[in-house]
């Protein structure tokens, strides 16, 4: 089957680019003498993961306890701050896998008895992490079973990171003195990844984007159009109003994440075409010259800007290669976000 007799909206993997993907991320995660463990948020796919652990990924990175409850992986990493309530499924799944969680909090640590623990350090994004050496000292000695650091460098900069490798030296200097070893020192984005080397202590990245890539990454040059893998087929559904189409694809089909420093909700293949707003159900379209004037039923690719949150809508992905289909995959982990 042709993937364009798809009905429409429908997300489409191209597994040619899959895996290149992953193939590529783990040879540069051997070249730069880390680990790799992939965020499996960004595809919630039991069958990707898989493709993952199977180059050599160490294990899985999950953002919620639900995530790891449905996907493969012996060794899981929780990188997100956990409540209390959370930990009876937490030890229910280090029953049978090797479990550890990224902790900012004294309390949390104390709760985590016989799970292994990374304190997590606040590199300068400013979202979670302790802010200074003494406090990661003081939740290492709330844990029972301290095993490193974790920090997430997000979209530093290169000046962003060389002033991570020096708070993270700090820390880990300060560890030390305590008493501590930081065997392992977790980091890494998709954004990010290329300058793992300037924190040379890492030990594993923790990237997720990378298999997919989107509009975002597109637009930080992160990657070629190639190597966007995951694609949403859309249909023109007017063309009534001037200057404008509208697609059958809107807020329900993609992530209402805009286009990192660009403005659009998607990249148009093969079309100077602008996604400037959404509906529900609707994305409103400019087209450029020098396309031609869009026509009502015309079919159309669309790499959408924020991969993670687009495939969370979705029950569904289609796969194949070279533009045709060959099976689908059941986004097992869709709305696991307790």
């Amino acid at each position: 089957m042709d993937a364009l007799d798809l009905d429409t909206p429908a997300l489409y993997i191209d597994l040619d680019a899959l895996e290149r993907n992953i193939a590529r991320m783990q040879a540069q995660c051997r070249a730069w003498g880390v680990a790799l463990r992939p965020h499996v948020k960004t595809h919630k796919i039991p069958e990707i993961a898989k493709l993952q652990l199977d180059a050599g990924a160490i294990g899985i990175t999950v953002a919620k306890v639900g995530e790891a409850e449905v996907l493969p992986g012996d060794d899981v990493l929780v990188a997100y701050p956990l409540l209390k309530s959370k930990l009876p499924r937490v030890r229910a799944l280090a029953k049978n896998r090797r479990v550890k969680v990224a902790v900012d909090s004294v309390d949390v640590a104390r709760d985590l008895e016989g799970i292994d623990t990374l304190v997590e350090i606040d590199v300068g994004v400013g979202r979670t992490g302790v802010q200074s050496a003494e406090q990661a000292v003081q939740v290492a000695k709330a844990c029972s079973d301290f095993q490193g650091i974790f920090y997430w460098p997000s979209w530093l900069d290169e000046a962003g990171f060389q002033a991570a490798c020096v708070k993270i030296d700090t820390v880990i200097a300060a560890l030390s003195a305590a008493g501590f070893e930081a065997k392992i020192v977790s980091g890494g984005s998709t954004p990010g990844a290329a300058k793992t080397p300037l924190i040379p202590q890492t030990t594993e990245i923790r990237p997720g984007t990378y298999v997919f890539y989107d509009a975002s990454s597109l637009a930080a040059q992160l990657c070629d159009e190639a190597d966007c893998a995951l694609r949403v087929l859309t249909t023109v559904v007017s063309t009534a109003v001037p200057g404008q189409c509208v697609i059958d694809a809107g807020s329900k089909t993609f992530s209402s994440d805009q286009t990192v420093g660009v403005g659009t909700f998607g990249h148009f293949v093969g079309r100077h075409w602008t996604m400037r707003k959404m509906n529900e159900e609707h994305g409103y379209v400019e087209p450029s010259p020098p396309d031609p004037r869009p026509r009502v039923g015309e079919k159309v690719w669309v790499v959408p800007s924020h991969c993670c949150a687009t495939v969370n809508l979705h029950d569904e992905v289609w796969y194949g290669r070279g533009g045709r289909v060959e099976g689908s995959w059941k986004v097992a982990a869709r709305g696991k976000v307790r």
